[in-house]
């Protein structure tokens, strides 16, 4: 979407933040101060981290086929925060509070893209001591309550074979018995002797269980494979983020502060600023300057004023020099036609000087190749008198009302920028009866002919468009220190 379909533009923007960058440098400046003391107000953390391994249970760990299956890494960073491990860190660092209260300073990582069993154990401290002690105790805790739990498995476990093996103890009495009591070399004594070897093997098995229980050890169910280190004191990242907010928000309000006081300025921040760098101006503003709707009467009326205003006290043969410029990069043509018409209208000769180049058609144009011999030649300013309109008409002898000279090439080589030669063109208009010299000039950044006229002429009217606003600063800045007295700033 286009800057005009959207009816922003970055420019605009770009130059409120050149205007107003004082404003949003001090908030910026506070918000910088406040975001470093709400930073620097955070409470210190301290934060230390033990590691330890977990293994699964092995009943014998020289027999494969009897380890247990790998360790749900899920259910052991559960076991981490489980109550047990709240009791064991509330007595080591003599804490109070709820056990949740306690287990919210514990956070479990596991690096879970290559399946480690490996956990790191985190605690969060009010002091570098406490957090060291807090992590150890954790994974202490943690430790502790596994290989109780895998005790008690064990213990449990030990419990049912031991009474397994009394009851097949007590079956192989019953079959050694029915052995004795059966005949020799009879078919009742070969079964009872099947039955006495099954029992005993049974008895053999569960003794061999038994034993491997007898035989494990809870401690490896895990390893504390590296404790805790004294850590160095932090602050968190919800405190750099408050800062960084703050300092964001400040300017943030001052970005709005700037564009509040720029838009109550009027005309895109530039009218108040102009109005001091040029204080003996009037400034005019025209109908639908400010993004209203106006009449083409009202335009009309508001430009015929101006014209008016503009060559005020000319007389013929005693014409007013007055210097059109305009804060763009061409001159203000269409403008100047339109003060051309209502002049015309008026009935008040004039004589507009294009003191640039332009693309736009001119009617009663002539180009001029050097106005210094415009103005030492015999010919009229006017040009050669026109022809009539019908044959046998009178002539048309005398010269139009409004007259627009331009320079062939550019206005210094057409030698516009001589004094001499300026106020010789308005002599040499007052004879030929004209009440006032206008020269139309570019942006001062473009030529040096808006600032060499502006010194020599009686008025400058400086003309602001709508594209043209971001550098009206410049223009009437630069247009003041070239000492040009400025009479009319027009918004157009």
């Amino acid at each position: 979407m286009s800057e005009l379909e959207t009816g922003f533009r970055i420019g605009d923007v770009v130059a409120m933040i050149t205007r107003r960058w004082p404003i949003i440098v001090g908030f910026a400046a506070v918000g910088l101060i406040a975001g470093y003391l709400v930073f620097s107000s955070a409470p210190t953390s301290y934060s230390a981290t033990a590691r330890v391994q977990v293994k699964p249970i092995t009943i014998n760990e020289f027999d494969p086929g009897n380890k247990s299956d790998e360790v749900d890494i899920a259910t052991e960073k559960e076991l981490v925060k489980s109550d047990a491990v709240a009791e064991t860190v509330r007595k080591a660092l003599n804490l109070s509070g709820e056990n949740r209260a306690i287990l919210s300073r514990v956070v479990v990582a596991v690096d879970t893209t290559t399946k480690s069993d490996s956990m790191a154990i985190t605690f969060a401290g009010d002091s570098a001591e406490q957090a060291q002690k807090g992590a150890n105790a954790v994974a202490a805790g943690y430790l502790s309550a596994r290989e109780s739990a895998a005790k008690n498995t064990v213990d449990s476990s030990l419990s049912r074979v031991n009474r397994q093996i009394a009851d097949a103890r007590q079956t192989l009495t019953d079959a050694q018995a029915a052995v004795d009591a059966a005949p020799p070399q009879s078919a009742q004594r070969t079964q009872a002797q099947v039955a006495a070897q099954a029992a005993q093997n049974n008895l053999s098995t569960l003794q061999a269980s038994a034993s491997q229980l007898n035989q494990f050890d809870p401690k490896t169910v895990g390893v504390f494979y590296r404790k805790a280190s004294l850590p160095a004191a932090t602050t968190s990242k919800m405190a750099m983020g408050k800062g960084v907010g703050v300092f964001g928000l400040f300017v943030l309000m001052g970005l709005g502060v700037a564009w509040l006081i720029d838009r109550r300025d009027g005309l895109g921040g530039g009218r108040r600023r102009v109005e001091q760098i040029v204080p003996g101006a009037n400034i005019r503003i025209m109908p639908g300057a400010e993004r209203t709707q106006a009449s083409p009467a009202e335009v009309d009326t508001a430009i015929d004023r101006l014209a008016v205003e503009l060559v005020a006290g000319g007389a013929p043969g005693r014409p007013v020099s007055a210097l059109v410029i305009g804060a763009g990069m061409e001159p203000p043509v269409a403008l100047a036609e339109e003060l051309a018409s209502s002049l015309a209208f008026a009935g008040i000769p004039a004589l507009f000087v294009l003191a640039g180049s332009s693309d736009r058609e001119l009617r009663h144009a002539h180009s001029v190749v050097s106005f210094a011999d415009l103005v030492t030649s015999g010919a009229s300013i006017a040009g050669p008198a026109g022809l009539p309109a019908t044959a046998g008409d009178a002539s048309l002898s005398a010269a139009p009302t409004v007259t627009w000279l331009r320079p062939k090439g550019s206005a210094e080589a057409a030698g516009l920028l001589r004094r001499a030669v300026v106020d010789s063109l308005v002599t040499r208009a007052g004879r030929e009866r004209y009440e006032a010299v206008i020269f139309v000039a570019p942006s001062p950044s473009r030529t040096a002919a808006g600032t060499a006229l502006g010194q020599w002429v009686g008025r400058t009217a400086m003309i602001v468009g709508p594209d043209e606003r971001p550098q009206a600063e410049a223009v009437a800045t630069a247009l003041a220190e070239a000492d040009v007295r400025v009479t009319e700033v027009v918004w157009t």
